[in-house]
């Protein structure tokens, strides 16, 4: 498949697959309310922090490796499968010190979190996930995007599918139970889509996932993503600090309306996603003017579109969230219109990234991503404690910011590549477009 084809491909599956995550989030809000919403944000937290802390960023160099050897998996697939058994023994040493020491208990998990049942839904979140994310890769480095967008599909509708059901029998749920429903419904959703994600790659990659222990194979491996991990690992604190800050500082029931805000915003974070996954195959194989050429049009749409939906979302969010979440959560619209600009600066710095590390300049994402972290710290200890949740909010728009221009800096002054045409989209972008749909339409008309 064309670049240009997956990514319009890619885009139009995106668009119901949103639209199903965003009523999963919806059923699942109301069913927990503001606590019970807080509480699952924190769980989250612990899925995301122990899968990046021991996950190695290995998708990464997945999908990189597989791409400079011509579409050849089968080294990658041992690393994979090496780094499984240290995700399975990490992972699971990490959580019981954490169930076991009241200390880290008090920090890392909800009052309701504490049972051995979070622990094995936590365990088994983290691993499949992990699994998921290296089949995904494998597949992005042979541009199979139409079984990726159909595994994309098939997650969101699941989810929806699972979530919708529970809302509708909610008035059957006793008390106290909310909680432990949701997570089931996830957690069946990840290992029924582990499954199919397993049965795929038989068919489509077929290759033993034997674990390798030769340092020749795992050395330029680990030495191209430990700087890549380092930094993602810094980047969580500025997606992940204020949650903990937020917590602490405001209690559980602030934190729900928080999440509430920030899981609305994060939805755009859908949108580049495809743009960024397609764009990485051909762009990591070629550096040619003419790919560039292709890859601004690409960061421009991509750009543009957020900042259209942040802008809609922002001058509805103080009828459309109570529309949605009930009147308990009207609070959530404030902090929303703080966060909705940083949501376009860091959705337009994930498809910054690949070309920062395209040009052998994965440090300078480390720089960027430290420097983001150092100002989330800063601000969320100073902002939160007096401004709320809206502090929280406003710490993370200049994170976001800064991120995007330390990238934005490296491509301009250590690549060369001019910068200021890679946000607004041009007419000559929106001509091209209507041609290419047009086509495609009258190709559908005369199948």
């Amino acid at each position: 498949m064309s670049l240009k084809r997956g990514i319009i491909s890619t885009f139009f599956v995106q668009a119901p697959t949103l639209m199903m995550y965003f009523v999963s989030s919806m059923c699942m809000t109301r069913i927990l309310g503001n606590e019970g919403r807080g509480a699952y944000a924190l769980l989250q937290n612990q899925v995301s922090l122990l899968a990046m802390l021991f996950g190695l960023s290995l998708s990464l160099g997945i999908t990189y490796f597989t791409t400079r050897n011509n579409g050849d998996p089968s080294q990658v697939v041992r690393v994979a499968a090496t780094g499984f058994l240290f995700n399975l023994v990490g992972v699971g040493a990490a959580l019981l010190f954490i169930f076991h020491s009241s200390g880290a208990s008090a920090v890392f998990l909800p009052a309701e979190g504490r049972h051995w049942g979070y622990l094995l839904y936590l365990l088994l979140c983290i691993l499949a996930g992990q699994v998921n994310g290296w089949i995904s890769a494998i597949l992005l480095s042979l541009k199979k995007f139409r079984t990726l967008n159909q595994l994309g599909f098939l997650a969101s509708a699941l989810n929806a599918v699972g979530f919708s059901i529970l809302y509708f029998a909610r008035a059957h749920i006793g008390p106290g139970h909310g909680l432990p429903m949701v997570l089931a419904i996830s957690l069946g959703a990840i290992l029924l889509m582990t499954t199919v994600w397993c049965m795929v790659y038989v068919r489509v990659v077929g290759i033993m996932p034997v674990p390798t222990w030769d340092w020749a194979v795992l050395r330029p491996f680990l030495a191209f993503v430990l700087i890549s991990y380092v930094s993602d690992l810094i980047n969580l604190i500025n997606y992940r600090f204020d949650v903990w800050v937020v917590g602490t500082s405001a209690g559980t029931a602030q934190l729900g309306l928080y999440a509430v805000a920030v899981g609305l915003g994060q939805l755009f974070f859908y949108i580049p996603e495809p743009f960024s996954r397609v764009v990485q195959p051909y762009l990591y194989g070629d550096s040619g003017p003419a790919m560039i050429e292709k890859y601004k049009v690409i960061t421009r749409l991509n750009f543009t579109t957020v900042a259209v939906l942040c802008l809609a979302l922002g001058l509805t969010a103080s009828w459309v969230i109570p529309l949605l979440y009930g009147n308990a959560f009207l609070d959530a619209a404030a902090p929303l219109y703080w966060l909705l600009p940083g949501i376009v600066f860091v959705s337009s710095s994930k498809l910054v990234t690949p070309l920062v590390v395209q040009g052998g300049l994965i440090r300078y994402y480390l720089y960027a991503t430290s420097a983001a972290a150092v100002i989330t710290v800063v601000l969320d200890l100073l902002l939160v404690p007096a401004w709320g949740i809206r502090g929280a909010a406003l710490a993370s728009t200049i994170a976001y910011a800064a991120l995007l221009i330390f990238q934005s800096a490296a491509v301009r002054y250590k690549m060369g590549i001019k910068v200021s045409d890679m946000f607004l989209i041009k007419n000559s972008d929106a001509v091209k477009l209507r041609l290419f749909l047009k086509d495609r339409l009258s190709a559908l008309r005369s199948v």
